[in-house]
């Protein structure tokens, strides 16, 4: 019996510990050890002026890689030397970064980031070419047009998705996939090649109906991409392809023929020139960690980067800047002393806040030397745009 009675005392004892335990963790604030870092933004101040430049470009051309941060750059580097390959990468004459951040914080996407490249001014997620109170801001683009540039857009992804939509639509949603479809019907671009995706009969016209909507206004190229063969051709281009059918250096046409072609179709006009051209692989493959798709996109990119390179060396007024939208996949190139080949290792299906590259090769390169922001890109393009203008009046 007293036994019992002690246990029972024992064990309210304990019951009693416990309640006064549970009360202090309810009421007590507990710090915990963390490694959250506040996000300070910080304003750069490039110091490449406008007035200081040696020389300026007659044309642009503007090449985003979707999705490619220092590592994959570093990793397109590392595979290039093992192949014993001429270095695309070595050939810019500015090496430096940017910061893609958005209006929400440090994290961006590729609508909040293209357009802020090719507005100059930052927004939020998911929407294109307007601002963060959805004002619509003109594009670069617009702006070439406005100031007698012919226009165009490269990409390997759909025409409608969210970096090349940003120069050319303005909408408040990356989603309205038919809206931004037929601003692109209705812009001033003289040339878009690139996909369809086929969203439902709500979101977008089938392959068909999409056809009939550019056919109003562009001219619609074959397969084999070629030109008309006569001047009576006064309408604009297009080159519309299925869902994947432009993907690496294997697909026929690849990302290389088309840009290709458009170079030889802005070439053989007298005016200035801005071209957009984007590789979108990067950012789909390492959104999957797909080490061996990031691979072949990397291929694809060092391809293109180089016969454009090449046309802005023989044709000497042209500025190539190259550079991408946001980090995807959290990359790590790693090794060990004991096995010297290359491993990738992801620590991320999303984006990262990283810092990206930003190279810049040709008359005016020296313009993007310093760290920028996302949106001093498309500012400092407006800028060398119009006073290209004023030059030649």
């Amino acid at each position: 019996m007293k036994n019992s009675k002690k246990a029972g005392l024992i064990t309210t004892f304990i019951l009693l510990l416990l309640l006064i335990g549970l009360f202090y963790i309810i009421n007590l604030k507990v710090i915990v050890p963390t490694s959250n870092i506040e996000f300070s933004p910080v304003q750069y101040s490039p110091k490449a002026q406008l007035n200081s430049l040696s020389e300026k470009p007659k044309n642009i051309i503007l090449f985003i890689a979707d999705g490619m941060g220092f590592n994959h750059l570093s990793l397109a580097l590392l595979t290039q030397q093992s192949e014993e390959a001429s270095s695309v990468w070595l050939k810019f004459d500015v090496k430096g970064w940017h910061d893609s951040r958005s209006s929400y914080g440090p994290l961006t996407d590729s609508a909040a980031s293209a357009t802020a490249i090719a507005t100059g001014t930052e927004t939020f997620f998911g929407v294109i070419g307007q601002d963060a109170e959805g004002n619509d801001i003109e594009n670069i683009m617009e702006f070439a047009t406005r100031h007698n540039y012919s226009t165009g857009i490269v990409t390997d992804s759909f025409i409608w998705d969210a970096t090349p939509a940003a120069f050319v639509a303005h909408t408040k949603s990356r989603k309205d996939a038919k809206d931004i479809l037929i601003q692109i019907a209705s812009s001033g671009l003289d040339l878009i090649f690139g996909e369809l995706e086929d969203l439902g009969e709500d979101n977008v016209p089938d392959y068909e109906a999409t056809i009939e909507i550019l056919n109003q206004r562009f001219h619609l190229l074959g397969k084999s991409l070629e030109l008309p063969s006569d001047d009576s051709n006064t309408k604009p281009l297009a080159a519309i392809y299925a869902e994947d059918e432009v993907q690496d250096l294997d697909s026929n046409p690849n990302l290389t023929r088309l840009t290709t072609v458009a170079l030889n179709y802005f070439n053989s006009k007298d005016q200035p020139f801005l071209l957009l051209v984007e590789s979108e692989e990067m950012d789909s493959k390492s959104h999957k960690n797909d080490s061996e798709g990031v691979l072949k996109g990397i291929k694809s990119i060092q391809e293109t980067l180089s016969h454009i390179i090449d046309f802005s060396k023989a044709n000497g007024e042209t500025l190539v800047i190259f550079t991408s939208d946001h980090e995807t996949g959290g990359l790590v190139v790693v090794s060990n002393k004991n096995d010297p080949n290359m491993q990738m290792v992801w620590s991320t299906k999303s984006h990262t806040a990283s810092l990206v590259p930003l190279l810049a090769k040709g008359p005016g390169a020296e313009y993007f030397a310093d760290i920028h922001r996302n949106w001093e890109i498309g500012n400092r393009i407006k800028k060398l745009i119009s006073q290209n203008n004023t030059q030649n009046k």
